[in-house]
């Protein structure tokens, strides 16, 4: 038992976990029946896209990439599935357009990075203006709408959890399996160090399309969640969801060097900084003041989980005899 709490604290992602659970903690007393009725359900509806993204960003930062394209990618995928429910194609098609288009822009940066060996920052700085722009040359304005039945299981199958529990759990089985694979050990290896992955014969390059391919993967299926919750088309709606991807994956103990964390981090992350923004920001009125808000709230996040992971390490050092 004890070595099983040893393991749990010495756990990359435990941070992340310590503070989402003292944060649910510390609103049921401040605010009784806080976890009960239906907030618990919306908060899970509307943050789900950005949870199930973050996951997928984290796999990149975890092999020493970097993707700053998702909030464009994200969008592209909004105005495609509306155009084309608006055609009256089949649901089962734009589905599956949500994921190829999101296939489409990760594979675009894993060329441009693995190939033509551009640097992560710049391609994906470059490829967000793509994205974004693609988005809002296809649709100038928010319009459209979805499939009815779609948005009506969404809200409403097992009362609201089911479907955002879904994709979530569709999202994290997908990266367990990968992480139990060749391909996961080799995803470390790049991001601890590349050239040593190289001349232990790790296929670099091609672990690099993997990332971004899958990433662009995952962020189709956010793309197709994020549609489905607003259930319109809007080229602009994910613009600012890049940094707040980022930040929860750092709180969630990932170093953006590479080799280190979890994308399970990235989960707990992600609900930590979405509670805490959506309680504050419900708080404060004025919304001039909601981005300034909301950047205080995700340094504090960060710098919290980053000093919480070093207490950890430093009592896991004396607890070696400081070796």
């Amino acid at each position: 038992m004890k070595q099983r709490l040893i393991k749990l604290v010495q756990w990359t992602p435990f941070p992340a976990l310590a503070l989402l659970i003292f944060f649910l903690i510390l609103n049921q007393f401040l605010s009784p029946g806080y976890l009960k009725g239906n907030f618990m359900s919306s908060f899970l509806a509307a943050n789900a896209s950005v949870i199930i993204v973050s996951i997928g960003t984290s796999i990149v930062l975890i092999g020493g990439g970097m993707d700053i394209s998702m909030g464009g990618l994200l969008c592209l995928v909004n105005v495609v599935y509306v155009l084309l429910a608006e055609a009256k194609v089949p649901l089962a098609v734009c589905l599956i357009m949500c994921i190829v288009i999101g296939f489409a822009g990760g594979l675009l940066n894993g060329l441009c990075i693995a190939v033509f060996r551009v640097t992560p920052l710049l391609t994906t700085f470059a490829t967000s203006f793509v994205f974004g722009g693609i988005a809002l040359w296809l649709m100038k304005a928010p319009h459209g709408s979805i499939q009815r039945e779609i948005v009506k299981w969404y809200f409403s199958w097992l009362k609201g959890y089911g479907a955002p529990i879904l994709f979530i759990g569709i999202t994290i089985v997908l990266w367990l399996v990968i992480k139990k694979t060749k391909m996961g050990v080799w995803i470390y290896a790049v991001g601890k160090d590349e050239v040593k992955a190289y001349a232990s014969g790790v296929p670099v390059r091609t672990v690099k399309l993997f990332m971004y391919g899958f990433s662009g993967i995952i962020t189709g299926i956010g793309g197709m969640v994020l549609t489905t919750y607003i259930g319109a088309g809007d080229p602009l709606i994910a613009v600012s969801y890049t940094m707040t991807i980022i930040a929860a994956c750092v709180i969630g103990g990932i170093l953006l060097t590479g080799g280190v964390g979890d994308a399970i981090g990235a989960l707990f992350g992600s609900m930590f900084l979405g509670l805490i923004i959506t309680t504050v920001l419900s708080s404060v009125r004025d919304s001039f003041y909601h981005n300034f808000v909301q950047g205080i709230i995700m340094v504090m996040g960060v710098i919290g989980a980053i000093l919480l992971s070093r207490v950890i390490n430093s009592v896991k050092y004396k607890s070696l005899g400081g070796r």
